[in-house]
């Protein structure tokens, strides 16, 4: 086999890519080739990676909303999360009525998303909070228009079979950066201590959601070793975050270079090679990020995305997202797997104030977590709103 060094770039790309459409992974080794491709052999990059997307998901994309049903007070010290007691930030703790949480998912189910999950700060539920829970996930899951889904932390193997009981089916547990990396970013627990989450999910018959966030000071070996343990754990949907460090936590403080919109969608392709056949979700920061690019995730093997708010901060607004698929020519597919022609007119859109998942004006993070403290927050930094 020739290898990088005897080959131009754009050969060794549609070679590699050749392997991948045939069937066969790519070693730790061949994927190390394409993190330095550079220049304009990037776009031969996203060209092949675009083939593999269409290859094993065809044209459509996917919607995925999130709502943070729990909000700020984390026992845990993640450097990048706003949540964390031990960081100043915007976010003052709420919690979210069972209602809300219904409305919140319709809303998702009204902007197309497959999926709807609910998010949670702290280390792990406890089975309080289960039985708070409970009727959300077993209403929606009756109903079977939408994906019920959990981010709750770390579980038992009683808690992940209860969650499947009740009828959740997919469970979020990100590794968020390598084995390696982690302990720059993380120190009251430990990376075995989510892997073990991970298997744990897995084996009460849980899809797994598990991905990272980039552009936190890790290296490419970094990225291409949490692509591999993603691998090799089975996770079903990869979560691509990018790092837009906001006021009050440590990365912020250390004052790290954003990723470029080109890095950014370098790593898409990449992970799209490593992981062929595992959904590619990019959401937190694409638009901080890849700015005008944004549009350029599904050319560089993305297969789904947020749509609607993050956590504590606001996503773009569903009408938005539709339009951008609609002047792609891309459809969506729900739930159900029918596929839907994007329309942006009947997303929702910047306005009204009465919705879970839109802007409130003046408010500086996602509904429903908006009260007396974070608006305090607001009036000293001016008003201004926060992005992702």
């Amino acid at each position: 086999m020739t290898t990088f060094a005897t080959q131009t770039s754009t050969q060794r790309i549609a070679e590699l890519a050749g392997f991948v459409l045939s069937g066969r992974d790519l070693s730790l080794d061949e994927a190390r080739e394409l993190t330095a491709v550079e220049g304009d052999d990037l776009f031969d990059l996203f060209f092949w990676a675009n083939k593999i997307r269409i290859q094993r998901f065809g044209r459509s994309v996917k919607f995925c909303s999130i709502v943070a049903s729990k909000v700020g007070a984390c026992s845990e010290d993640c450097g990048y999360c706003t949540q964390s007691k031990f960081h100043a930030t915007h976010v003052t703790p709420s919690k979210m009525t069972v209602d809300e949480m219904v409305s919140a998912a319709e809303e998702a189910k009204a902007n197309g998303a497959s999926s709807f999950g609910l998010v949670n700060s702290g280390r792990g539920p406890t089975e309080r909070e289960l039985d708070w829970m409970e009727p959300f996930f077993r209403k929606t899951a009756q109903e079977g228009t939408i994906r019920p889904c959990a981010t709750l932390g770390e579980l038992t193997e009683s808690q992940a079979q209860r969650l499947r009981d009740m009828g959740v089916l997919r469970v979020n547990h990100n590794l968020e950066t390598s084995r390696r990396h982690f302990p720059n970013i993380i120190s009251t627990h430990s990376y075995e201590d989510r892997i073990k989450t991970i298997r744990i999910a897995k084996a009460a018959g849980l899809s797994i959601c598990s991905g990272g966030i980039f552009g936190m000071g890790e290296a490419w070996d970094d990225r291409l070793d949490m692509a591999l343990e993603l691998r090799e754990l089975g996770a079903d949907v990869i979560p691509i975050n990018f790092l837009n460090a906001m006021p009050g936590t440590p990365v912020y403080d250390r004052k790290l270079e954003p990723l470029t919109p080109l890095e950014a969608l370098h790593i898409v392709a990449v992970y799209r090679f490593v992981l062929p056949d595992r959904e590619l979700k990019i959401a937190g920061g694409r638009e901080k990020i890849l700015r005008d690019m944004q549009s350029w995730m599904f050319f560089a093997g993305g297969s789904s995305f947020l749509i609607g708010n993050y956590l504590t901060t606001f996503g773009r607004t569903p009408a938005q997202d539709h339009q951008m698929l609609k002047d792609l020519g891309l459809p969506y597919a729900t739930f159900d797997e029918i596929e839907h022609e994007a329309d942006p007119s009947t997303a929702r859109a910047d306005g009204p104030t009465d919705g879970l998942m839109v802007r409130r004006p003046g408010a500086m993070m996602s509904l429903p977590v908006v009260n007396q403290g974070e608006k305090l927050k607001a009036h000293e930094h001016g008003g201004s709103c926060c992005s992702r």
